[in-house]
């Protein structure tokens, strides 16, 4: 989990203009009001042409697109209206796909709405997306715009570039891995690719191992299922095989996201946006599994499958099996890759195109086949509406009239005439579930014929007059102005989607539709099915049985024991309390003592007598038990279930005043303790499986029946009746109270191995009285709170509500609209009026997390930041902080690492991060000036070592890295075009990281020590290592800091003048540290007193002037002199006056060649 967090918090900056740099070409439009107004105007801020594109007509048909040339990430999009007029969208539709058709829409937040567009012409309006998209065309739908004018838009779209591997699957072939024992994680399988298929089922992994144990990924009916079959056949059901569903409609055609973690006994399945957990209870180990998973299909159908199942038909991209790159493989016919059937390495785009109908009066009206005598028309559709009209049409010669429509999930299609018989037919059931469907339905001389996904049925007619095609065929519904058959009824127009429909033989190209060239249409989405699944996620609480139609959904709570709109409110008082204040008299009642929690309702008795309530929780074992050793074998413990859950259990108590039970032991020569110690051979066992050996009304942890304590024992040498061993039976009644141990779960009493020993005792039920959680009797709140205070101090909600029953973390609030203007890995903090940026977790400040933080380094200096140091101070501040853990000796399975640096000299140290366990992380420009990473993750392994040589870095450019580790992969990226991916063999941990290093460092490995003997001199700036800012510390202290500086280091307020300048900036220095040898942790500027302060400025001033006065004269005799000469830069220790001087020196030689080179 933290590794999830840490890599969700600090992603790669992706954030490059990318429509900006196109051709105009690479814009096109739905229509233009001339060309002035054209697509290729619409680029963000550009004035030329009329300022923007604006289309013929203004209406919500109207779309903008931009093919981005290639598949790339998309992370933001930008709007604005048309430069210097009343045109502008308030609100817009995003859609995207890969190769322009088969549009989908990019839905914010899980809403369904727009986005929020202009209030103006020219205002920009910035959206972020999350989570980003990959796509190559993007399409803006305006759908309002300005009252006072028309459409009117400028757009621009960030991101960066998208690489990626591809495998194809025909649905007959499929890819065996067989791994080394030795690259297998003991701890965890992790799992990632991205599929998109228009098959509603298929496999897509599946490994096995013995006793029928395996782990499958599945396609069923578009909803994606993992399947654990533990192999122990000892487990209880949920144990043994569980089954984790996620996702629908996944059979889209569209690319979708899938991660499972798979531990020994949990496993995390996360696809695109929603995640399941399941933590198995018994002790059966999911990865004890063969060395081989396949992908795509079964080879063989393998041995442990017992479900139907069907071979994977699509496209699979970036496939990974811990860390490694399996279509890679796959490419290069290793051999660990066993290729079965038909694999290609790409992946073809469909050429289907759907319809969308929006609404109930939506309606695509298309010309019949004139001259035919006969009536064909297929289809296929998918809706969870269930009913609607779904075709009719009119025969050209005769009032004869054909209606197919949906009614209660099933098809029936009516042929009539007027004065004869209306002939039906119904087939087809279920059909409202989301599903495609194929429909076919013909008429040809005397026979009606319908066809259901396959299945057909028919009926014979006596209709008279000639059967021709009809003249119009109306899908979906009806022009407000029909009166033909089907239309104006009752019956509402259909909602769903529409494709592959053919009429008389010939197939319909929606495309035509769309351009104007065929039929006519309201409210349709032409190229794209915009069906979506509102069950997904349910919002029907306690088992709540979700079902949905095009525009909402609802929840079915019969026989949850709850009501309301998402079986939210509980039908049941939460107490017996609440049962007696309604005037009800002592008997079984159900209570929900949680009220609208997660626990369901119990069933207690509730025994009313005069002054009190007392809850009865019963159990399996109310009888006398009885024990005696058989064979001289100790006799097993009681084990005691009650009639309610544990958890049911603990919320009665929590809610209740006082709790206890009673113990009645009877005991003949058997004893509780024994020997001098008091050593027990009796106990029971509570509700956290604690043994507890204390009895009665004594206090936890003293071994005391109630009669020792008040003295009145039938042998005073003991401290309970039984421990006297009597040859008779005598018993000890005891009342246990200390709610925190209660109930009893278990018995255990052992001295029965004597001869004529025996033992018996009685567990009553649990007892609660008192009413302290439910005193009101008022529901629970639904709703969302944020920003709350408390005595003015601010709570964490979020941290509470992931560890609180029926709570969730997150609330939608201004972050929702403007959380973009944090930038830099800055997170979003609601305010009661708006929004701050915190930025404690980015190298950068101000107030959005955008003034980069810089330092120029001089020769032999060093910044040293110490986790340890800051762990002590952080500790007490803030318990959840990332310095805290790695106090604690923190193993990091997974670190971000980012810095920009500008430099000419090498060998250079650019960033070194140590343990107390000899591991490391090293950055270093090597004598030639490439990149070089070393990590050593395990002390007794030589490190790996990395060499990225992309060009020479150390030219004098700024230059940024970005270094991401997820376990044993490796992901670099420079300048944020320049990406490598690789793999570690020294480790998967980072162990106990001890400090972060910059500039000079003693002790490390020949190869970084050779390269931190220079150190570095130049400017860094953006350093961080997971949420460390080492130079944000130093030169932005918030408190105690822990970082130490040592000699020169000088603060600067950026290390590049502008993006993509060559030049290095000129930028004011300030000294944040002298050269000293032992060097100082940075504490607060020295207060002096302001007079003397002032008056010693004035003197310098005054100095100063007279010294600029001679020094102007001087300068002015000399100046013909000097004129002519080549000036050598001075000598000093300023890191920013060398490595200036070193890269006009560079320059000099590249833009005057003939000067130095003969």
């Amino acid at each position: 989990p933290f590794l999830t967090r840490f890599s969700q918090r600090y992603n790669y900056h992706c954030d490059v203009p990318l429509a900006s740099t196109l051709p105009r070409e690479s814009f096109s439009c739905s229509s233009q009001l001339s060309r002035s107004h054209g697509p290729g105007f619409a680029s963000l801020n550009r004035r030329d042409g009329a300022g923007g594109w604006s289309p013929l007509v203004s209406d919500k048909y109207q779309w903008l697109q931009v093919d981005l040339g290639e598949r790339m990430e998309v992370t933001a999009v930008a709007t604005q209206g048309g430069y210097g007029s009343s045109d502008w969208v308030t609100s817009y539709v995003l859609m995207f796909s890969d190769s322009g058709r088969n549009w989908k829409q990019y839905r914010r937040e899980e809403s369904i709405s727009g986005f929020p567009g202009n209030t103006n012409a020219d205002s920009v309006m910035h959206y972020q997306l999350q989570p980003p998209l990959e796509a190559r065309f993007l399409r803006f739908l305006p759908l309002a715009w300005s009252p006072k004018g028309r459409i009117g838009m400028r757009i621009e779209v960030y991101g960066c570039t998208y690489r990626s591997e591809m495998v194809n699957f025909d649905g007959k072939s499929s890819l065996l891995y067989t791994f080394n024992r030795k690259s297998v994680s003991p701890a965890k399988d992790v799992i990632s690719l991205k599929f998109k298929t228009r098959k509603t089922d298929g496999i897509l992994l599946h490994r096995e191992g013995q006793n029928s144990k395996h782990v499958t990924l599945q396609l069923v009916r578009g909803k994606l299922i993992l399947l654990l079959n533990s192999g122990c056949a000892n487990l209880p059901s949920p144990d043994a095989h569980a089954t984790l569903t996620l996702g629908s409609l996944l059979d889209d055609e569209h690319w979708h996201s899938v991660l499972i973690e798979l531990g020994n006994t949990h496993v995390h399945f996360t696809l695109d946006r929603h995640s399941q957990h399941f933590q198995a209870e018994g002790k059966c180990d999911y990865l004890d599994l063969d060395y081989k998973i396949s992908f795509g299909g079964i080879p063989g159908h393998g041995k442990s499958v017992a479900f139907p199942q069907k071979d994977f038909h699509g496209c699979f991209e970036n496939l990974y099996y811990n860390g490694v790159d399996i279509i890679d493989l796959s490419k290069k016919h290793t051999t660990q890759i066993l290729v079965t059937g038909n694999v290609s390495f790409s992946c073809s785009h469909p050429q289907i195109v759907p319809v969308t109908f929006l609404s109930s009066r939506s309606y695509l009206a298309l010309p019949g086949t004139i001259g035919e005598d006969k009536v064909s028309v297929t289809f296929q559709f998918r809706t969870w509406n269930r009913a609607g009209l779904l075709l009719t049409t009119q025969f050209q010669h005769g009032p004869v009239a054909l209606v197919l429509v949906l009614n209660d999930g099933k098809l029936r299609l009516s042929l009539s005439q007027p004065g004869h018989p209306a002939r039906d037919i119904t087939a087809g059931a279920g059909l409202s579930d989301g599903q495609w469907h194929s429909v076919s339905l013909s008429l040809k001389g005397n026979h009606l014929n319908v066809m259901v996904d396959g299945e057909a049925a028919s009926v014979a007619h006596s209709l008279h007059g000639q059967i021709d095609s009809g003249e119009t065929y109306y899908l979906g519904g009806c022009p407000d102005s029909s009166s033909g058959p089907g239309c104006g009824g009752p019956l509402a127009g259909f909602q769903g989607c529409l494709r592959l429909i053919s009429i008389g033989d010939q197939a319909v190209d929606p495309i035509m539709v769309q351009q104007g060239s065929l039929g006519t249409f309201r409210d349709l989405q032409i190229d794209t099915c915009g069906l979506t699944d509102r069950c997904l996620p349910s919002y029907c609480e306690h088992g709540g049985e979700c079902s949905q139609s095009w525009d909402t959904f609802s929840c079915d709570c019969m026989h949850t024991g709850y009501t309301g709109a998402t079986c939210h409110s509980s039908l049941f008082e939460q107490s017996c309390d609440a049962h007696r204040h309604r005037g009800n008299s002592s008997g079984f009642y159900y209570i929900d003592s949680d009220g609208s929690g997660p626990l369901g309702p119990a069933l207690v008795y509730c025994n009313m007598t005069e002054d009190t309530t007392w809850t009865l929780v019963q159990h399996n074992g109310s009888q006398l038990a009885k024990v005696k050793s058989l064979n001289r074998e100790s006799p097993q413990p009681v084990f005691f279930k009650y009639t309610v859950s544990l958890d049911q259990l603990q919320a009665i108590m929590d809610g209740a005043d006082d709790c206890r039970q009673e113990l009645v032991l009877r005991c003949k020569k058997s004893r509780l303790s024994a020997g001098p110690d008091g050593t027990p051979v009796s106990w029971w066992v509570g509700r956290t499986n604690e043994t507890h050996t204390y009895w009665g009304g004594s206090l936890p942890g003293a071994q005391k029946c109630a009669c020792g304590l008040q003295g009145n024992c039938l042998d005073s040498q003991y401290h309970c009746n039984c421990d006297a061993a009597r040859n008779e039976w005598t018993s000890d009644t005891v009342v246990l109270s200390h709610k925190e141990h209660l109930p009893v779960t278990q018995v255990a009493m052992r001295d029965t191995g004597r001869p004529h020993s025996e033992a018996a005792y009685t567990l009553g039920p649990l007892l609660c009285s008192g009413d302290s959680g439910t005193a009101t009797r008022q529901r629970g709140f639904l709703g969302c709170i944020r920003s709350l205070r408390l005595n003015g101090l601010a709570l964490d909600l979020e941290e509470r509500a992931t560890m609180t029953p029926g709570v969730d973390p997150g609330c939608p609030g201004h972050c929702s609209s403007y959380g973009h203007l944090c930038h830099n890995g800055g997170r979003c903090r609601e305010r009661p009026r708006g929004i701050a940026c915190d930025c404690a977790f980015s190298a950068y400040d101000g107030p959005f997390c955008e003034s980069e933080i810089s330092a120029y380094f001089g020769i032999g200096s060093s910044v040293i930041y110490d986790f340890q140091e800051h762990s002590n101070y952080t500790t007490s501040k803030n318990s959840s902080s990332f310095a805290t853990l790695l106090h604690g000796g923190l193993t990091l399975a997974g670190e971000m690492a980012t810095l920009s640096f500008r430099t000419t000299g090498t060998p250079s140290l650019l960033l070194y991060v140590s343990s107390f366990y000899e591991e490391y992380l090293s950055v270093i420009l090597t004598p030639n000036g490439s990149l070089q990473i070393r990590y050593k993750l395990d002390r007794h392994q030589e490190p790996d070592v990395f060499n990225f040589g992309f060009k020479n870095f150390a030219d004098g450019w700024l230059h940024q890295v970005t270094i991401h580790r997820e376990a044993a992969v490796v992901s670099v990226e420079v300048n944020q075009n320049a990406r490598r991916q690789v793999v570690l063999s020294s480790g998967t941990e980072f162990n106990a990281v001890k400090s972060l290093m910059l500039g000079t460092i003693l002790g490390a490995d020949p190869d970084t020590l050779r390269a931190s003997l220079r150190g570095f001199t130049g400017c860094l700036s953006a350093v961080r290592f997971g949420p460390a800012a080492p130079l944000k510390a130093a030169l932005r202290p918030s408190g105690p800091v822990a970082v130490t500086v040592r000699g020169h280091v000088a603060a600067a307020s950026q290390c590049a003048e502008s993006k993509g300048t060559r030049a290095p900036a000129r930028e004011a220095n300030r000294p944040i540290s002298s050269g000293t040898d032992g060097g100082e942790a940075l504490v607060s500027a020295d207060r002096r007193d302001p007079a003397v302060i002032g008056g010693v400025i004035a003197v310098v001033v005054f100095v100063l002037l007279c010294l600029t006065t001679v020094a102007a004269r001087i300068y002015q005799q000399r100046w013909l002199y000097k004129k002519n000469e080549s000036t050598v830069p001075p000598a000093g220790d300023s890191a920013e006056t060398a490595l200036k001087s070193e890269v006009n020196m560079q320059s000099s030689v590249s833009e005057s060649q003939r000067e130095y080179f003969f």
